[in-house]
């Protein structure tokens, strides 16, 4: 029905309120504007523009097609600059999945490293149990995710690394912090501290003591490791995680980490996932590449 080329010349007119000075901005000779918006009020039946006083304004029609054309230009800017971007390996999101026991190594292994070679790539983190981050994967919420826990065979891209062994964690006060090691019969002395049966971690615990013929029965519960090395740091429980989990409390004297004397303590894997349908940006590929190196090099 009309031309943007048009419609950009009648907004130049209404910008600048006058066809001449619409034309010099422009860079063309007046006549060719006025020919333009010419044709384009034939084309409409309508007109577009009116004198009022020396200045020519847009009418109600006007003002429509040139808002349009304004926001019509606004998103052409913003997906060119998306896509130069992309380009030129710049700017984008990716969006990362957590599990929580996996933080503190993600950000001193990779985000560190990452931000320095995009450091305008907006990054979302969530951190989640096993089940949601495989859902967003699946679903495709997310790019990537890094998980700790049995995973079974879902259809997803997956490298999985050695990320044990599972330790109990207590307060440097507590009766078996000095031990090398401690076997499930052994925990069941003390108060427990759970996560969620969500978590890969829990799942791996209840699958502990099932191997023993026993219950897991928590004398607390939570959903954050925060919160569980919270309640061992406050003396009041053993929380279950890996020595990288809690290497920050470790590191300051605050938590001590006791192995797990079972085959599945010891041989616990975190596993890094995306969905094999999903194409990567350069920085997702970028990151994906330094997850894996830095997982592996652990």
């Amino acid at each position: 029905m009309f031309q943007d080329k048009q419609v950009g010349y009648l907004y130049e007119v209404g910008n600048q309120g006058g066809i001449r000075r619409a034309a010099d901005i422009l860079g063309v000779n007046p006549s060719v504007v006025s020919r333009q918006i010419a044709q384009l009020e034939r084309s409409l039946q309508l007109p577009l523009l009116e004198r009022r006083g020396r200045n020519v304004v847009l009418t109600e029609a006007g003002r429509l097609l040139a808002e349009d054309y304004f926001a019509s230009r606004q998103r052409r800017e913003k997906l060119e600059s998306q896509l130069k971007d992309l380009r030129h390996m710049r700017g984008g999101t990716i969006s990362v999945r957590i599990g929580g026991g996996l933080i503190t190594a993600f950000i001193e292994g990779v985000m560190r490293e990452f931000a320095r070679s995009y450091p305008q790539v907006f990054v979302d983190i969530v951190v989640g149990s096993m089940q949601e981050m495989l859902n967003d994967i699946v679903s495709g919420e997310a790019d990537m995710a890094l998980a700790f826990g049995p995973i079974g065979t879902p259809e997803l891209k997956r490298h999985s690394f050695q990320w044990g062994p599972i330790c109990a964690v207590v307060s440097p006060q507590h009766p078996i912090a000095q031990r090398q090691s401690i076997t499930i019969e052994e925990l069941l002395d003390y108060p427990l501290i759970a996560l969620t049966e969500n978590f890969g971690l829990q799942r791996h615990m209840n699958a502990m003591f099932k191997s023993q013929g026993l219950q897991f029965h928590p004398a607390y519960r939570c959903n954050q490791f925060s919160t569980a090395m919270g309640l061992s740091q406050a003396g009041l429980g053993i929380s279950f995680m890996t020595a990288y989990a809690a290497a920050d409390p470790i590191r300051l004297g605050a938590l001590v980490a006791v192995p797990l004397d079972h085959p599945i303590a010891s041989s616990a894997q975190c596993h890094l996932l995306r969905n094999s349908d999903r194409r990567f940006t350069p920085a997702a590929h970028h990151m994906w590449r330094l997850l894996h190196n830095a997982f592996r090099d652990k």
